[in-house]
């Protein structure tokens, strides 16, 4: 029974601490989710600056796994090459090790109680304050309280262990080949049951610093979690496009001959190494310290830096040695990941993207601003066809269609992954932010359906040989140019450059013209004008399409104003 309960406990514990990095982690994306997609997207060739990149961002949100993940679904969108990929992912893994150092400076140095209390007090406190960066900064601290509440929670599950109990470990203790590749895999499975190699890392230097695991085991374990973190990105790529598959399959080559050598070499010399680089003795018998809590205290500080120090000197190695030999690990990824023809309408978004809500958020927002594109430019072209019926329509009309269509997918699709992330929003601003963004994508699809219908009428018009006359055409011109401004200007809205009283001025004019041009032509008649009855008619649908385009395109700007405000 006392077995069971220890069990729970640890369990708890480490759910605890999985939450709070969870929380955290979403929470700094939040925060700085726009700012880190333009810091991944602005890498260069330069390989040195892919590899910086991914340090400072898997720094940033904590998380080498939401890092990999964004850059595999950059890879999708065609925003990273694959070599520029590779780089990135390079640094994620020297980016991860920060969570290693912090635990082992703050975990074990000092009251964890002392700032994860207050610092889950305080952010709860800032989730009710109204403005969307203070409550998401509220949850970012939420969740830093909760991951060392989880770290203090998880050290006081583990029971004081005699060395009777530690009989099994002994078997391992013998510095063989075979003791390190089976801890190497431990810390593997442990890390793609977790999905969190920080949560395993915690875990492993948590085990070491109550004794309960011998240092070099530890140091075994900690190569492992390099080789179970790449299963998070190769589970994101999954369904995805060819290269962000080779992405993924390229975090797992390179970790994988990292944790190849380091085995060889561990014992003789990378933990030399960094006994060498840190002061201290790791490999003390805690239970001779048992009645000495300074000198227990001192040793765990000494076991745990020593291990956050190995897992950041064998990701630098690894990293400089791989780095010159990037663009043969791409020719390997391409030749064992081959061309394969793309199936998803969307350029932007990848089933990787799931996981890090705020990013994908950001990438749709990216999507709809190419389907505003395609929308514009379809209207271009049906204005085209309606102001020159002389002219051969050629392949215009079955490429506008095919834009059609292509909107269609492209709405089906955005709601898919909106629709997903809903599932997991914790956030009424997040919410809000779906809504938003499922709406829009709805009313986009809804503009191509009205140039659908506009080059349908022009096509009927010219089968009928009943072309708009030299008025008709103006007055065309006339709503066309109000309509078309009102697209630019959504354009420029959505990319930062439109605003949202110019869309309101356009509306209004646009119903004023759809009034006036629609009793011009209901008046000529009641003339008794009928020899052009058909191209009158077609006229009024003509602008009763071309308000529709209108109306909808300032409703985007007006329903996005409205949640950016709220």
């Amino acid at each position: 029974m006392k077995t069971f309960q220890l069990i729970l406990e640890l369990l708890g514990a480490l759910g605890v601490f999985l939450v709070g990095m969870k929380m955290m982690s979403e929470g700094l994306q939040k925060v700085a989710g726009r700012q880190l997609k333009q810091m991944v997207g602005a890498v260069t060739g330069n390989r040195f600056s892919g590899v910086l990149t991914g340090l400072v961002v898997t720094c940033v949100v904590q998380s080498s796994s939401a890092t990999t993940v964004m850059v595999v679904s950059f890879v999708t969108a065609g925003l990273l090459s694959l070599t520029q990929a590779i780089g990135v992912i390079m640094g994620a893994n020297i980016g991860t090790t920060l969570t290693g150092w912090l635990v082992a400076l703050l975990g074990f140095k000092v009251k964890i109680t002392a700032f994860a209390l207050p610092a889950i007090g305080i952010g709860f406190g800032m989730t009710f304050l109204h403005g969307a960066r203070r409550k998401q900064i509220g949850e970012t601290l939420v969740g830093f309280g909760l991951l060392f509440l989880g770290l203090s929670l998880l050290k006081g599950a583990v029971p004081d262990i005699d060395e009777s109990q530690l009989a099994w470990v002994a078997r391992f203790s013998n510095g063989s080949f075979l003791s390190t590749v089976v801890f190497v895999g431990i810390g593997s499975v442990l890390t793609v049951i977790l999905q969190s190699s920080s949560a395993t890392m915690t875990l492993t230097l948590t085990l070491a610093a109550l004794g309960v695991l011998p240092y070099e085991l530890a140091a075994a374990m900690v190569l492992g979690e390099n080789i179970g973190t790449t299963a998070t990105a190769n589970l994101a790529a999954i369904g995805g496009p060819s290269e962000a598959v080779r992405a993924a399959r390229a975090h797992f080559i390179f970790n994988m001959i990292g944790v190849a050598w380091a085995i060889g070499l561990i014992s003789i010399f990378l933990l030399p190494a960094v006994d060498h680089l840190v002061p201290g003795n790791p490999g003390v018998d805690f239970a001779t310290l048992q009645n000495d809590p300074d000198a227990l205290g001192t040793a765990r500080t000494i076991v745990t830096t020593h291990l956050a120090a190995f897992h950041t000197l064998f990701n630098i190695i690894n990293t400089a040695a791989m780095l010159p030999l990037v663009g043969q690990l791409e020719r390997i990824v391409t030749r064992w990941v081959p061309e394969r023809e793309e199936t998803t309408a969307a350029k932007y978004l990848s089933p990787a993207l799931v996981e890090t809500p705020e990013l994908l958020l950001v990438q749709v927002r990216e999507e709809i601003q190419r389907m505003t594109e395609i929308a514009s430019d379809m209207f271009g072209d049906v204005l085209h066809i309606l102001m020159h019926p002389d002219q051969s329509l050629g392949s215009m009309v079955e490429d506008i269609l095919e834009r059609e269509d292509l909107l269609d997918r492209l709405e089906i699709e955005v709601t898919g992954y909106l629709t997903r992330v809903a599932r997991a929003a914790t956030s009424a601003d997040a919410a809000r932010k779906i809504v938003e963004l499922s709406s829009n994508s709805h009313k986009l699809e809804r503009i191509g359906d009205h140039c659908a219908v506009l080059v349908r009428i022009a096509v009927r018009l010219r089968a009928k040989d009943s072309a708009l006359s030299e008025a008709e055409r103006s007055r065309v011109a006339r709503m066309g140019e109000a309509v078309t401004e009102a697209l630019t200007n959504l354009r420029g809205y959505l990319g930062s450059g439109g605003t949202a009283q110019h869309a309101e001025e356009i509306e209004d004019r646009i119903d004023a013209l759809r009034r006036e041009l629609r009793a011009q032509e209901i008046e000529r008649l009641r003339e008794g004008n009928y020899e052009k009855v058909r191209t009158s008619l077609a006229l009024l649908d003509v602008l009763t399409e071309m308000e529709g385009i209108g109306d909808r395109a300032v409703s985007i700007v007006r329903r996005t104003e409205v949640t950016a405000t709220l």
